[in-house]
């Protein structure tokens, strides 16, 4: 234990006490006229009692801090994660093997509990706390697990993690990845039967969930064949009871894969509900792998964007390329003349690097004041920026002298026109500068700004991307050059461009697809997974067309049997959002009401939450995947069977230790109680004895 001083002139303050302290005693007891009435002693015990009293006091002004040194010792943790998806009960439910599986795990937490403290949880799509009671998940996301344990007990003493599943993971990433950052051994214990069934399986179908009217659109079908001989198999798809393709696929080896590729056409309007089918074997037991509905959303009309840039120019065909992955848009871009005739034909033109001292684009104010078009405005080296604040767009760039500034993006708090990702926000903030004109910004109060300039890790007032709404136009502003980048530094992030897809898809979603004459808009999606919750946004403006959120927004789902579900959205700052939960598969139609200035507004759509089968689709366990991960991060590998073995060889694990380490610890002297019951015995115990011995 050590004593320090919090303040820089200790010693002098601590000189001062002790001067104080003797000057005090010396002037109570020197000149003490009853002194003759004690003996030597009885004074020295009481200037004693007076100087240590009057010093104590002193001496705490310099602050003194207490610096003690503890030893912490941490037991060994062990980690113990079940699989409880749907796959580890077997074809059917089986009561008798839930059990079974349950009593494994509780008496393995039974026998490690002697010497480490076993943390379970429970995995399948998600992860939980504790031991599991069912094994119902539709899903099995190991390499979630993975990741939450590593997050969960950072830095902790983790002797081991235990896993307890059939290898079989049908969602997230590759487990053996995200396990190669494991500071502890893996310790796996495999259940399932491996051995190969005769089976016939559709093992994925990819389509997407959005097609145009007229159009074809493409399937991509991987089957599989398994423990049979050579055959002649049908795999079909069928709308409606009605059979609208056909294929027969021969088989060859024992284990056979191939993938179907075939277009369909998007006939109808709305929600179409498809269903794939291949034939099943003889003697086949599982039969729930054979078939696999899927929903399409047929559209009557895509979004025209067109891209106007000074020029060719990456900023422009990053937008471009961005947006052309979103099937609900039709882009154009346009380098140069001649420019479209007629801009009404388009539901959004975003202007990179335009207006430009040779194109005022006073053709596209001119159409704008009959029917004003969204805009979206990308500065750069070649806009003309006095040009720009003369489109009356509720933007004014005033430039200063000197050259662009290069800035990166501030994620702006409580922007409330859309809602971006957790991920892509934290992205904004690393993403590389953009070049911004050096210069005095003013925009209209109507703009709600999604990001600010960061220069040299100052946060500015300036925006670098912003949208409003002036003279009944939408427009978005880009306040810089170089969004290029932000693509290509997203793929080095992920190895994909989805983030940057996002933040274009977004921004450009919320200027072109919203039409500011419908003062009442839900948002949802056509189709949702039964894993899935069901979540919409709604939308509510005024006669001025501003956001509001003070009338009440109620929702009535009817499904297809007709069971009706309401609901009242939450009021979001000035949107209102819903969360209905996971809902049974099936189609459900929704009437949404409002009343804005005592008139009632409704919105009525309808979606599709789609069963989800993929735990079903193979029960054959994959034991390999365990295996692999046991090896690679040092651990070992065992069978169902051999579960007593596996508490054996953790109980007698060296390797696992407690570990200790030293906490140093500083507080204040003054904080200690016993001072004050020290300085209390002093002051009374003095006043007692100038009592007794007649000192008054």
């Amino acid at each position: 234990m050590e004593i320090a001083f919090g303040e820089k002139l200790w010693g002098v303050i601590l000189a001062g006490s002790l001067f104080l302290a003797a000057g005090i005693t010396l002037l109570m007891y020197y000149r003490l006229r009853s002194r003759d009435m004690l003996t030597g002693p009885r004074l020295r015990i009481l200037m004693l009692l007076r100087f240590l009293s009057v010093f104590l006091v002193t001496f705490l002004l310099a602050s003194p801090l207490v610096k003690s040194l503890r030893k912490i010792t941490r037991p060994p943790q062990l980690l113990m994660a079940v699989d409880h998806s749907r796959s580890m009960n077997g074809l059917e439910e089986n009561m008798a093997r839930r059990d079974a599986l349950l009593k494994l795990a509780q008496g393995l937490q039974e026998e490690l509990n002697d010497r480490f403290e076993v943390i379970p949880y429970s995995f399948g799509a998600g992860v939980t706390p504790g031991l599991p009671t069912d094994f119902t998940d539709k899903r099995s996301d190991y390499s979630r697990m993975l990741q939450t344990v590593y997050d969960n007990h950072f830095n902790e003493n983790i002797g081991a993690l235990v896993i307890i599943g059939d290898g079989t993971h049908n969602q997230g990433e590759n487990p053996l990845q995200q396990a190669e950052r494991l500071p502890f051994p893996v310790y796996t214990l495999a259940t399932g039967d491996t051995t190969p069934v005769t089976d016939a399986r559709i093992v994925d179908l990819r389509v997407n969930r959005t097609a145009f009217a007229g159009n074809l659109f493409p399937l991509e079908a991987d089957l599989r064949v398994t423990g049979t001989t050579p055959r002649s198999l049908l795999f079909s798809v069928s709308k409606g009871g009605r059979q609208v393709f056909s294929q027969m696929v021969n088989t060859r080896e024992n284990a056979w894969f191939t993938t179907l590729e075939f277009t369909l056409p998007a006939d109808g309007k709305g929600l179409q509900y498809y269903t794939a089918t291949i034939e099943s074997l003889p003697g086949e037991q599982n039969l729930n792998n054979n078939s696999w509905p899927f929903v399409i959303n047929i559209l009557e009309n895509k979004q025209k964007i067109l891209i106007l840039s000074a020029g060719a120019h990456p900023d422009a065909g990053a937008l471009k390329n961005a947006l052309e992955q979103q099937v609900n848009y039709e882009v154009t871009l346009v380098t140069g003349d001649p420019y479209p005739s007629n801009f009404n034909d388009y539901n959004l033109i975003a202007l990179n690097q335009m207006p430009t001292a040779a194109h005022s684009l006073r053709e596209l104010l001119e159409d704008g004041g009959r029917t004003p078009v969204p805009l979206l405005v990308i500065l750069g080296a070649a806009t003309h920026l006095s040009q720009l604040n003369a489109m009356g767009l509720g933007i004014t760039i005033t430039p200063r002298a000197g050259d662009a500034e290069e800035a990166q993006m501030s994620p702006a708090e409580g922007y409330t026109p859309f809602t971006l990702s957790d991920d892509l926000r934290e992205n904004l903030n690393r993403y590389p500068p953009l070049k911004v004109p050096f210069a005095a910004w003013e925009i209209d109060p109507s703009y709600q700004v999604l990001g600010f300039q960061r220069i040299r890790n100052l946060v500015t007032s300036r925006p670098l991307i912003a949208t409003g709404s002036a003279r009944g136009r939408k427009t978005g502003l880009i306040a810089g050059e170089g969004l290029w980048r932000w693509r290509l530094y997203d793929y080095t992030l992920g190895a994909t461009h989805d983030h940057f897809n996002e933040l274009c898809d977004k921004l450009v979603q919320y200027l072109a697809l919203r039409d500011n004459e419908d003062r009442f808009i839900v948002s949802f999606k056509p189709v949702y997974a039964e894993t899935d919750p069901v979540e919409m946004t709604a939308e509510v403006y005024n006669e001025a067309y501003e956001l509001i959120n003070s009338p009440e927004v109620t929702i009535q789902m009817t499904d297809s049997t007709g069971r009706e579900f309401s609901y009242i959205f939450d009021r979001s700052q000035l949107f209102y959002r819903l969360d209905a939960g996971v809902l049974p598969p099936g189609r459900y139609a929704f009437t949404a009401t409002t009343t804005t200035e005592r008139e009632t507004r409704t919105e009525t759509g309808e979606f599709a939450v789609i069963p989800v089968n993929v735990e079903l689709a193979d029960l054959r366990a994959d034991h390999g995947m365990l295996y692999r991960l046991s090896f690679e991060t040092g651990g070992k590998f065992f069978t169902e069977k051999e579960a007593p073995r596996l508490a054996e060889v953790i109980l007698h694990n060296s390797a696992i230790q407690t570990t200790s380490y030293f906490q140093s610890t500083l507080y204040e002297l003054l904080n200690l109680r016993i001072l004050f019951f020290l300085f209390l015995f002093l002051l009374s115990t003095e006043w007692f004895l100038r009592k007794f011995w007649g000192i008054y």
